[in-house]
């Protein structure tokens, strides 16, 4: 069921697979440390206190069972990559917050969009791709830099914040495929993941954070097919 080659970096062709285990770098350098994770767990706090006075946290019973049983097998995959994820207090909720997505925080902390999963219709293989994206931000040290209102107006810093925002996209649908493979999800399922988020994607759409749809779900192909190639 597993393998022991991994994707490691965001713009390398999809058949680089060459080592275990992840070191955070680059923007996401340090970006895990326990100073950082007890921030992201303070935040964590935050919103789920907020969805839950508004009785929109884990009010849907079934999919939070769902998102939980699948995200079993994609942690202990992310314990193989980076083995002190094991020792992270993951958790995981769902909300019906029709504007929250899904994001996994430092630390390992979790929360998906009923609405959103519910809108895409995953079956169980792309919700496991989803998934596995998300926690692959988390494993990857991924750590976005101070948001712009913050700082001064500037043309250059915000074209450099948006590629490495890129990058991270692109590398955590590397590192999220691996997961999911590593949990033994076939890839055709994690292929049309991206296939579905392509077909919500209106023509011209542009997302200064994140790959066009098209060019992830081409991408995933790709890489799908080196996975297909190693052994189970």
């Amino acid at each position: 069921m597993h393998r022991a080659l991994f994707p490691v970096l965001a713009f390398c062709a999809a058949t680089a697979f060459a080592q275990s285990a992840i070191t955070p770098r680059g923007p996401g350098a340090g970006a895990d440390s326990r100073e950082f994770r007890e921030e992201a767990a303070a935040q964590y706090r935050k919103i789920l206190a907020g969805l839950s006075t508004r009785g929109k946290l884990d009010d849907d019973e079934v999919m939070l069972e769902r998102v939980r049983r699948i995200s079993r097998g994609l942690v202990i995959a992310a314990a193989e990559v980076r083995p002190e994820t094991a020792a992270w207090s993951w958790e995981i909720h769902v909300t019906s917050d029709a504007s929250k997505g899904a994001f996994c925080m430092a630390g390992g902390k979790l929360l998906v969009g009923s609405v959103f999963v519910k809108r895409l219709d995953l079956d169980d293989g792309e919700l496991a791709m989803l998934l596995g994206h998300e926690i692959a931000h988390a494993v990857a040290g991924h750590r976005r830099e101070a948001a712009r209102a913050s700082m001064e107006s500037d043309a250059a810093e915000e074209i450099r914040q948006a590629q490495i925002a890129v990058m991270q996209e692109n590398e955590a649908d590397r590192i999220g495929m691996d997961l999911a493979y590593r949990a033994g999800w076939p890839t055709a399922g994690l292929v049309s993941f991206y296939d579905k988020l392509a077909a919500q994607e209106g023509p011209g759409t542009f997302n200064s954070s994140h790959p066009s749809a098209q060019s992830r779900a081409t991408t995933a192909r790709a890489i799908a097919q080196t996975l297909d190639k190693q052994p189970r």
